[in-house]
């Protein structure tokens, strides 16, 4: 019987010794330590950049009484990359992060980011489908998901309503094609005051990549082994880009002849029309004529698609705390009220389809777009779901660089194009293997 109560005692203590520490465990705070950047990752002005990772804290430590969540403040786009590759060979990165674009093949090499496919399976309250493909594509590498797209930029054509309606030409539908933008564009590039030098243009500031886009080609495969610029859709892209530049290639045209009214389409990101569009930067800026946005033009083998900007957010390989980082993570990308808040404290867009795709969404945009200015709001679910994600290996902007430098050169050539596109595919894909 001594034998027995012994043991019974022993068996009350140990419960109780466990008991004990588990209310310690519960009691005892836990601090998730964040990775966030200061201002706009597109350079759009700011008035309170961390109002919505604000609410996202104040929300998420309301629901976990235990948790602190902490970032430190002040760090600049120009410094953050720099900052978070520091702190993770230190060993002291955050839980969680953002993730710029030039920085994710980098951080996936390093195996810095934690996978998320198993999370996304496992939770019910959020899913890959609520996503737009091309920002959920941003955060993947080789089929596995590494980060969740916390704000995206999508390109959007910037159209000189004014200058058009002087020419007696019907503004673009959203379902406009290349033929449509040369027709025009040939069709307004003239000389309006007579003194032998062209005055009006038809665009500025598109490019071959632009073109690339809306063809269906792409420049390097996913995983930046192979270049395909001379791939036929890529030839024909960089043609009509070709073509479309001879209209003005005694007179290149600027992004201020655009401010001053004188040529008719130019790129624009969101991002710089949800800028420039309501009072009194509209003022400032374009003050003389009437402008809005539609999708891009289409080539014969593409769509009206452009290529998204995606800043991610993800979580690290060594986080001590990945059940609630992950909550985290959730909450700030997949949590509807959060992601609203893009569009009244930010200039960019959410990449949740039931957010951007919202008569919330669009009423709100709308206050800041006024009379008939709009195009750029209905379609912008639109453009979302047609957009591109740009691959982003390591050394990614190197190749680029590189690319860009020797396509330029080719289009300048007389000769053959696609010969030349192929010498370009060969000299860059051996820096690709160096």
């Amino acid at each position: 019987m001594k034998g027995l109560a012994k043991r019974l005692t022993a068996a009350v203590l140990l419960t109780a010794v466990s008991l004990t520490a588990t209310m310690y465990s519960r009691a005892r705070p836990v601090e998730l330590r964040l990775g966030f950047m200061a201002g706009s990752y597109w350079d759009a002005p700011n008035g309170n950049c961390y109002a919505v990772i604000d609410a996202a804290v104040e929300r998420f430590e309301r629901e976990h009484p235990n948790v602190h969540v902490t970032y430190t403040s002040g760090i600049l786009k120009r410094d953050y990359s720099e900052w978070l590759i520091d702190q993770y060979l230190l060993g002291s990165e955050p839980d969680v992060f953002l993730v710029l674009p030039e920085d994710f093949g980098t951080l996936c090499e390093l195996g810095a980011l934690a996978p998320l496919d198993g999370c996304l399976a496992q939770d019910k309250e959020v899913s890959d489908t609520d996503f737009y493909p091309a920002a959920l594509q941003s955060g993947a590498e080789n089929g596995v998901q590494y980060a969740l797209p916390y704000e995206c930029v999508p390109t959007l054509m910037c159209i000189n309503k004014s200058l058009l309606e002087n020419e007696g030409i019907t503004v673009p539908s959203g379902d406009w094609t290349w033929e449509d933008f040369y027709n025009i564009c040939a069709r307004v590039t003239r000389d309006t005051d007579g003194d032998g030098e062209i005055d009006q243009f038809g665009c500025c500031g598109y490019t071959w990549q632009d073109a690339l886009t809306a063809n269906g080609a792409s420049l390097f495969t996913e995983d930046g082994g192979s270049c395909l610029i001379s791939e036929p859709k890529a030839v024909q892209a960089v043609a009509f880009a070709q073509r479309l530049g001879k209209l003005t290639a005694e007179t290149v045209p600027s992004a201020r002849d655009f401010d001053e009214g004188k040529v008719a389409f130019r790129p624009f990101l969101f991002s710089d029309y949800r800028t420039y569009q309501p009072y009194p930067w509209r003022i400032k800026r374009y003050s003389d004529f009437s402008w809005d946005c539609i999708p891009m033009p289409h080539g014969p083998a593409g769509g009206n698609s452009s290529e998204l900007s995606t800043v991610l957010a993800g979580i690290s390989s060594r986080s001590a705390n990945m059940t609630l980082a992950w909550q985290f993570l959730r909450e700030l990308t997949a949590n509807a009220d959060n992601q609203s808040m893009l569009f009244t404290d930010s200039h960019s867009v959410s990449a949740l389809r039931s957010v951007t795709d919202s008569d919330e969404t669009r009423r709100i945009l709308r206050q800041d777009t006024p009379g008939e200015s709009r195009n750029g709001v209905e379609m912008l679910s639109d453009v979302m779901e047609q957009a591109v994600a740009a691959p982003r290996f390591r050394n990614y902007d190197q190749a680029l660089l590189l690319t860009e430098g020797l396509v330029q050169n080719a289009m300048e050539d007389e000769h053959n194009l696609s010969l030349q596109l192929q010498r370009v595919q060969h000299e860059v894909q051996e820096y690709l293997q160096e």
